[in-house]
């Protein structure tokens, strides 16, 4: 996977997180139970939060970049140097933003996201699975370090979260859980009912996740719609041609 298109992508994404973060806040850990998530779940994100030092060697970074690394304009105007693989500087007119963005080797399809104030002080924790879906725990920090809010990100979903969406992924042979390989490239988008202005009859008013798998060069291979409350496959698009089907999700 291209970390430059990895980078791009989570700091467009992040730089609108914090406006759809009303509903989910909770102020103490553990989740109750009106959040659906048990107290060993949960401690099983903050492990993988925790998984890697809270540590941004700002000055090493600064260094790596005036050689010349990775240096772009995003969607957003912002201009961003990438150094080290894993992190990466916005330049806005805001203060700059350090990013350190890992893909866990045990499941790579989930990645963690920390990002650090100019300070190298640490702001936001975050998983999230296939680039662009938040997931378990999102922690933010205040320019001391300390933990001013936690926000459970599987409450947004419906029945169907990414775990089951990985056992389809195994189901449909693209992914191999024992040798973590994946089959051509692929994305997951969940798409609310609110935000779903789909034409098609069998996408209105329901929650729904679109997997898409595609081959090099970029032509898509498979597109799934897949009904998030149920788990049917609302479509099945294979080079072009539509394939209804009734299988669910085996969760």
């Amino acid at each position: 996977m291209n970390y430059f298109y990895i980078l791009l992508f989570f700091y467009f994404l992040c730089s609108s997180c914090f406006g759809q973060e009303n509903d989910n806040s909770i102020t103490k850990p553990p989740f109750n139970k009106t959040y659906s998530m048990g107290n060993h779940q949960y401690y099983e994100y903050i492990k993988i939060l925790n998984s890697k030092p809270d540590i941004f060697n700002k000055k090493q970074f600064d260094k790596d970049a005036e050689l010349g690394k990775y240096i772009y304009t995003d969607n957003l105007g912002n201009k961003v140097i990438e150094s080290g693989g894993e992190y990466f500087k916005s330049i806005g007119r805001g203060e700059s933003v350090y990013v350190q963005v890992t893909i866990l080797r045990e499941n790579p399809l989930i990645s963690l996201y920390k990002e650090f104030y100019p300070n190298s002080i640490i702001k936001r924790k975050s998983l999230y699975f296939l680039d662009n879906n938040s997931i378990g725990v999102t922690q933010l920090f205040d320019k001391n370090g300390k933990m001013i809010r936690e926000i459970n990100e599987d409450k947004k979903y419906n029945n169907i979260k990414y775990n089951e969406i990985i056992s389809f992924l195994i189901n449909e042979n693209l992914y191999h859980d024992h040798s973590k390989e994946m089959k051509g490239e692929w994305s997951a988008t969940y798409i609310p009912k609110v935000n779903n202005n789909q034409d098609k009859k069998p996408f209105q008013n329901k929650d729904i996740w679109i997997i898409k798998n595609f081959i090099s060069p970029p032509t898509f291979e498979h597109i799934y719609y897949i009904d998030a409350q149920t788990g049917d496959i609302l479509s099945h698009l294979y080079k072009g041609k539509e394939l209804i089907q009734d299988k669910k999700l085996q969760r």
